[in-house]
């Protein structure tokens, strides 16, 4: 929590397209440990599929995504790789000075191409 009492807001970047329920399920783990922290995460993998078709509105998806990192006071990045919506999330944090926390498993960095 921050000084003022309030709940920090994470944004949980993490890959989604490829394992949708699988990904989610492992959002909903990270959301949960978040909570317990005391942070307020901020995961549009678990509510924007509920009215967005990722296969034919992904560019809309990712600009709502976008949208919410600059609502956040950081940006942790999770998975096993970085994912092309990942790395457009991290640069929207790192363009508005927003920190860029790493929790990848197992701590090393491969983006897909």
């Amino acid at each position: 929590m921050s000084t003022s009492g309030a709940m920090k807001r994470i944004y949980v970047c993490h890959p989604f397209a490829d394992d949708p329920k699988g990904n989610a399920s492992k959002v909903r783990a990270i959301c949960r440990a978040l909570v317990d922290e005391g942070h307020l995460p901020i995961a549009p993998q678990l509510y924007l599929p509920v009215f967005i078709d990722e296969k034919t509105e992904r560019e809309l998806a990712l600009r709502l995504c976008v949208e919410l990192v600059g609502c956040c006071a950081a940006l942790w990045f999770y998975g096993t790789a970085i994912t092309s919506g990942m790395e457009q999330e991290i640069s929207a944090a790192q363009e508005r000075g927003i920190p860029v926390v790493n929790r990848l498993y197992p701590h090393r960095v491969e983006t897909s191409s």
